[in-house]
């Protein structure tokens, strides 16, 4: 599985405590789709070897939902 660890002193007193949320990104013909935001990253990343993989879908994409404080 694959995870980022935060690097040290990048921590803010604003920084969200919700879990990281992700979804997949892919391409079937000329018409893009998304899975759902979900915050189990085993089952995209399931999703994602799954689809890139297949004959239907292509440019396969895990994106990160991030949090824009202002």
């Amino acid at each position: 599985m694959a995870r980022a660890d935060p690097a040290p002193g990048t921590a803010t007193d604003t920084a969200t405590t919700e879990p990281d949320q992700w979804r997949l990104r892919y391409m079937v013909g000329d018409l893009e789709h998304y899975t759902e935001w979900t915050a189990d990253f085993p089952t995209i990343e399931n999703y994602y070897d799954q689809y890139r993989r297949g004959d239907y879908a292509h440019d396969v994409v895990i994106e990160r939902r991030a949090v824009v404080e202002g």
